[in-house]
């Protein structure tokens, strides 16, 4: 069943892809130009896109609103009311996203529930929950949607930016690949089996995915986003009380799930397009419980500014692979001492 659900959602994906292709112009910065020649997706492909995603919500969901931190987003809380109506223990907690230098928005963090809000979550070491692979922490390509723009294959790229942070000597973590078996891999998704590794990269989805579960104009200017999941249990009423099973002041990661915006140009050689291990590095970061840093600022010139600069900024400030100081400190202060709390 999960194979068939792939087949479809996959399909989907293509067509809503393919119905957005532009033309550039080699005289203008590649993302800049790709924001604003983007064709308008058919209303056809946008159907297509919500039925698939009503396939996991019972209700209509009203299209959450792009742009502002510490929204309640409307479509996780949905997917929430669906958790909490099939009996299970997760809830999604929060999307992070981070966005393209020529957005007028800055990365952003949205929830699902607003008694959350203030909550960090971490991985558990041995949790059973989640078939945790002992105290390693896990990640799977989905290989169906691994292909940027339908022509570059992100897999390796993706194994490169977890390898950054396995190389981290002062973090204990160690992060270990499962390969793709053809499951459908999506907790969002209808038909998905999330639980086949801690880590899920969805793949490159087409934008109207983005602006459906985001908002209206996060295709624009979304690049990638990471879904947070923790465990805990729901009332009667609905409500859910996360877990924190090793008493750490943190709740309990059940799984992530990272999407990458197929709307943009992407780039495996660090030019001509955004670079998809630098954004899979950010990305990867909030799959490791990293937020974002940096203060972003606009001087007299017009220019913005970070201070300061790192893998964790808020906006994609161009090609980046490798780690700074910030970045470094922030994953060994969550990895040092692993798998004790």
């Amino acid at each position: 069943m999960n194979r068939v659900f792939a087949y479809i959602i996959v399909s989907v994906f293509v067509l809503a892809a393919c119905d957005s292709q532009t033309a550039l112009q080699p005289d203008r910065p590649v993302a800049k130009q790709h924001l604003e020649n983007k064709t308008a997706v058919s209303p056809a492909v946008i159907a297509e896109a919500q039925s698939s995603l009503d396939l996991k919500l019972s209700t209509e969901v009203t299209a959450p609103t792009f742009g502002d931190a510490g929204d309640i987003n409307v479509f996780l809380a949905a997917l929430n009311t669906e958790f909490a109506a099939a009996g299970m223990n997760i809830a999604v907690d929060k999307a992070e996203f981070v966005t393209d230098l020529d957005s007028a928005e800055p990365g952003q963090t949205v929830f699902a529930n607003d008694r959350t809000k203030q909550l960090t979550s971490k991985w558990v070491p041995n949790d059973a929950r989640r078939n945790a692979d002992g105290e390693n922490v896990t990640y799977v390509n989905f290989l169906p949607l691994s292909l940027a723009n339908g022509a570059i294959n992100s897999d390796p790229i993706i194994d490169a930016s977890f390898a950054t942070f396995n190389n981290v000597t002062c973090s204990a973590l160690p992060i270990v690949k499962r390969q793709d078996d053809g499951t459908f891999p999506s907790a969002i998704f209808a038909g998905g089996d999330p639980f086949v590794a801690d880590i899920v990269e969805l793949g490159f989805i087409p934008g109207v995915f983005f602006d459906l579960v985001l908002g209206p104009g996060a295709s624009n200017n979304v690049l990638g986003v990471t879904f947070t999941f923790i465990f805990g249990s729901f009332d009667a009423e609905g409500n859910f009380t996360p877990s924190d099973v090793d008493s750490n002041g943190r709740t309990d990661t059940a799984l992530k799930e990272v999407w990458y915006n197929d709307s943009f140009l992407w780039t495996d050689t660090g030019s001509g397009g955004v670079d998809i291990e630098t954004v899979a590095l950010h990305e990867n970061g909030h799959a490791l419980e990293m937020g974002h840093f940096g203060k972003v600022f606009v001087t007299g010139n017009g220019k913005l500014h970070v201070s300061p600069r790192a893998v964790m900024n808020a906006f994609i400030l161009g090609t980046q692979r490798e780690l700074l100081g910030t970045d470094n400190a922030s994953h060994c202060s969550n990895f040092a001492s692993w798998p004790n709390s």
